[in-house]
């Protein structure tokens, strides 16, 4: 889907040195440009270095998660007037709070605008350029969490929970478009070397693309 010269332009939110970097390689190594959006310059212009002479397709974007509103009209200021347009948007954000019954409430409101209302924002962002593109699609990176939750974190089960009945809603919202929305869900953790490595799951992510199922899940073993 993603591939050739019809390949466009991939915007990862929420870009960095793990799965972001790894799925900016993936979509480099198939043709596309690639714009990184994360909260830190410095972050950004490091992943652009480490990417090496396929640096020269990288741009980059300073947005902020935690502000959703903000994020929303940065971005649809860059869509609007990049080019190549945005053909694949990843939403990778998850912000972690720790705790069960007695969770901070206001860090369980600000992981929820981070980790879910911003992949509202991006959708928001980058659907208008979108509709003129041939089969574009939005990712979520999801997590085990939202089905399987667990105390040390209810703020970060609710965050996943929430994305995936997003991409849900979403992927019915566009339904008449060419957009597809998908989301993965990542049962375990992200480390290199290991059956979770960010590569293995950025190749995961790409072949989604393909797929007429919204929902799927990376478990590491055979995949």
């Amino acid at each position: 889907m993603l591939s050739g010269h019809s390949a466009g332009r991939v915007l990862i939110v929420g870009a960095g040195p793990g799965l972001g970097m790894a799925f900016a390689r993936r979509a480099l190594a198939g043709g596309s440009d690639v714009t990184l959006a994360a909260r830190s310059a410095d972050t950004l212009d490091e992943m652009v270095t480490h990417l090496g002479p396929d640096g020269g397709r990288v741009a980059t974007l300073v947005v902020d998660a935690s502000q959703p509103t903000a994020l929303r009209d940065t971005v649809t200021s860059y869509a609007d007037a990049c080019d190549p347009a945005i053909k694949c948007a990843l939403f990778n954000v998850s912000a972690w709070v720790p705790g069960g019954l007695n969770s901070n409430l206001n860090a369980v409101s600000s992981g929820l605008d981070a980790g879910v209302v911003a992949a509202l924002a991006m959708t928001q962002a980058v659907v208008p350029r979108m509709l003129t593109q041939p089969s574009p699609r939005i990712l979520f990176t999801g997590g085990g969490t939202a089905d399987s939750p667990m105390v040390a974190s209810v703020g970060l089960g609710l965050q996943k929970a929430a994305l995936r009945n997003l991409a849900i809603a979403l992927d019915k919202d566009l339904r008449e478009t060419t957009i597809a929305v998908r989301t993965l869900t990542i049962r375990g953790s992200i480390a290199p070397g290991t059956e979770f490595d960010p590569d293995r799951i950025a190749g995961a992510l790409w072949d989604v693309c393909d797929s007429d199922d919204v929902v799927h899940e990376f478990t590491g073993a055979g995949q």
